[in-house]
This record gives C-alpha cells, sequence and structure tokens, in this order.
C-alpha cells in the first residue's frame, strides 16, 4: 500500500515513518505505539492527542474496511512532516462507506465517537480514495524545527 501526504502547500512533505501492520485488533496498540515513538524520537511533545487519534482511526478501519474483514486484510500508518505540522494517514484496503461523524451518538453506547474525536482534537482532517483503498488524515501543529 502507498499513500500520498495530503496536498496544501507549496513545502516538500518528509516521511518521518511508515508501519504496515496486519488487519486484526493487535495493529491498534502497534500503530499508537509506533507514532508515540516516532514523534518522541522526533522530540514532538503533541504525542498524547496524536496516540489517541491513530488508534481510533485504525479502530475505524479495523471495524469498517476490507482491512479488518479480511484473513490478509493490511493497513497501513504514516507519519509526514509538514512545516508547522504532522500529519498522520491511515491507509486501508477501502470499504463502500465513507467516514462519517456521528455527532449525537447515546452517552451508554460503547462507539461512534472515534471521528468525533479527531474532529475535536486534530488541527485539520480528511479523507480520500486511494489507489489502495480509502486514506483519513489528520494533523497536528508542531515545531518546524522537528529532528526525526
Amino acid at each position: 500500500m502507498t499513500a500520498r501526504p495530503e496536498v496544501g502547500s507549496v513545502r516538500t512533505a518528509r516521511l518521518l515513518g511508515r508501519a504496515e501492520l496486519p488487519g486484526s485488533a493487535a495493529s491498534v496498540g502497534l500503530a499508537r505505539m509506533f507514532v508515540r515513538e516516532v514523534l518522541r524520537t522526533g522530540g514532538c511533545p503533541e504525542t498524547d492527542d496524536a496516540v489517541l487519534m491513530v488508534s481510533e482511526l485504525v479502530t475505524n478501519a479495523l471495524q469498517h474496511s476490507c482491512s479488518g474483514h479480511r484473513p490478509d486484510g493490511r493497513l497501513v500508518v504514516m507519519l509526514t512532516h509538514h512545516g508547522d505540522a504532522i500529519q498522520v494517514d491511515v491507509v486501508d484496503e477501502g470499504s463502500i462507506e465513507r467516514p462519517r461523524v456521528q455527532r449525537a451518538v447515546d452517552e451508554d453506547a460503547e462507539g461512534g465517537r472515534g471521528l468525533w474525536l479527531v474532529c475535536e482534537l486534530a488541527a485539520s482532517w480528511g479523507w480520500r480514495k486511494d489507489t489502495d483503498g480509502h486514506v483519513v488524515w489528520f494533523q497536528i501543529p508542531t515545531s518546524s524545527t522537528l529532528t526525526a
């Protein structure tokens, strides 16, 4: 699988890390560890929100895409540095549904808040179809002096 960073400025995005993960529940924890380590190594202090958001996006990919419903399903997590922001992409193998934010979730419901959290915490977020499936991404602000 490959993913392209969002195009929003003339600056060139710099790849900080890429992890290809199996389409299984264990990948949620692996994605969290991967994002935490890449950001920590790079000196980025904004790790907690990014770790929470990637957890939500990977969980959604496993629940709502082919990545989590095929025995050999895969997904990719990528981090890119865009000058004043870090972008995290979660690339899944596609589904017939498009990502949607649930605005009204029953307070007793166990799920349904993932994209709402991303919407609230991210500087920006979005999704697109890719040649390999869907890419759901978010950005967090950071110092342009990131060392990773």
